[in-house]
């Protein structure tokens, strides 16, 4: 009972350390944590909310440092995710795995990632994407066989003259 009533302790003031900037929600169908190995994980239909942004996976594990504060997100499995970024740009996207890194607030996003920004129209795919919240910044690494692709509309000057 001692090891239960300390896990929960872990757990709370770990995310109370990280909500004190901004709420996070998370609900998954199961909750497993470790003290010893400073890991939480959240199994099963895990949808996670922090502020505007949203996260949806199979898995999802949080990774905390010796002050229990998170170091890093990983999702995998049915990742799909809604990212707004300080510059006020949105992107809405899927990867097979997802990694946040809190202190930086960089998404690494790899295999087969797609990544919409609906303000702009634009799309961009690719098998690893780096996104610097603060910045906006975002670049985008493909492979041999699956270069980088990026979709976006071009308005024909010629075209709006015709009308």
């Amino acid at each position: 009972m001692k090891k239960l009533w300390s896990l929960t302790l872990f757990c709370l003031s770990a995310v109370a350390i990280y909500a004190a900037s901004e709420q996070v929600e998370i609900t998954a169908d199961r909750f497993e944590a470790s003290e010893t190995e400073r890991l939480t994980k959240f199994i099963g239909h895990v949808h996670m909310k922090k502020g505007p942004d949203e996260l949806n996976a199979s898995k999802v594990f949080v990774y905390f440092d010796k002050a229990r504060k998170p170091m890093r997100y990983e999702a995998v499995g049915n990742t799909s995710f809604v990212i707004h970024m300080d510059n006020n740009q949105t992107y809405v996207g899927r990867a097979d795995r997802l990694l946040y890194r809190p202190g930086k607030e960089i998404y690494e996003l790899f295999g087969n990632v797609v990544l919409k920004e609906p303000r702009l129209d634009r799309t961009l795919m690719g098998e690893k994407v780096v996104v610097e919240k603060i910045s906006g910044k975002a670049h985008v690494e493909g492979k041999e066989d699956k270069p980088v692709k990026f979709i976006f509309k071009v308005e024909d000057k010629n075209a709006s003259k015709d009308r």
